[in-house]
């Protein structure tokens, strides 16, 4: 089964930290403003990165810095080069330190070489192949990714704008019980927490996750292994201060309280809005081994 979606809702980051806390072997393509794009997990470990002429560490610090785009995961073993190395926090850790400091490389169409050298028509009929392949290839993902995630995001809409329970609960979990002006001589109050899909301007970063333990099935004996979507407040200190399950549903009840148990042990890095640490709501795929 593939998965498919917008990366306005759910970040780059957070997909390679749930794959690799469960160990996939994936690729996940991506299709962004100013290309395409593949990451290549094996057995939870980040090894490949592309970006149209951009590859390894590079091409990853572009694809996690894309805001806007289109994702789909791929099960499975995916042809491509290995040219990445480590731990998958550590490589994430790191390119998030290039992206806060502003050195992220542009990636420009690959250009094939025979085009290049001859730099005639007949030379560059390939290239007209290639964007024939990225023109249907690539359509296909982002129809599979608005028709997958359409029900999702209609949800969320729809959740914010009946003044839904998630922002009762984030605020009952931030710790200001009303909007009053602090006491004299009291500390300042904590700014409100803050979509992660707002966090897209100059300073701003989501929360990334630092550590947590995977999900363990209710019971293991059974092959069903839904993934569940919870709905977090991640405070600015990092700490999941609130967890809900975004949609329950009754006959998954005992996977919701797995997943509930598991996240709530969850440590990120804060998130940033314009530099400074913030409360964010974040929703998050818990998936089972």
């Amino acid at each position: 089964m593939k998965l498919a979606g917008d990366l306005a809702e759910f970040s780059l980051a957070d997909l390679v930290q749930v794959a690799g806390i469960a160990g996939r072997t994936c690729s996940i393509r991506v299709l962004a403003a100013e290309g395409s794009g593949t990451l290549i997990l094996d057995r939870g470990e980040l090894v490949g990165a592309a970006y149209e002429n951009l590859a390894g560490f590079d091409a990853l610090v572009a694809l996690l810095a894309a805001r806007a785009g289109h994702f789909q995961v791929e099960n499975g073993e995916s042809p491509g080069e290995r040219n990445l190395k480590g731990n998958v926090q550590k490589l994430l850790f790191e390119a998030n330190g290039r992206i806060e400091a502003g050195n992220v490389p542009r990636p420009r169409p690959r250009v094939l070489p025979t085009a290049a050298a001859a730099g005639t028509a007949a030379a560059g009929a390939p290239a007209t192949g290639r964007n024939l392949w990225i023109g249907g290839g690539l359509a296909a993902v982002v129809l599979i990714g608005a028709v997958g995630w359409l029900a999702f995001a209609r949800q969320e809409v729809a959740s914010r704008g009946a003044g839904g329970s998630y922002g009762d609960a984030a605020g009952a979990g931030s710790g200001h019980a009303g909007s009053a002006a602090p006491v004299s001589g009291s500390a300042p109050a904590a700014p409100p927490a803050v979509e992660a899909t707002q966090l897209n301007g100059p300073g701003d970063t989501p929360p990334t996750l630092l550590a947590g333990p995977p999900a363990t099935p209710p019971d293991p004996s059974s092959s069903l292994r839904p993934t569940v979507v919870c709905r977090l407040l991640v405070d600015a200190n990092g700490r999941v201060a609130d967890a809900q399950i975004y949609r329950s549903r009754l006959d998954l009840s005992a996977f919701e309280d797995a997943a509930l148990d598991a996240v709530r042990k969850y440590r990120f890095t804060p998130g940033r809005k314009a530099g400074a640490a913030v409360a964010v709501r974040i929703n998050w795929p818990v998936t089972f081994h």
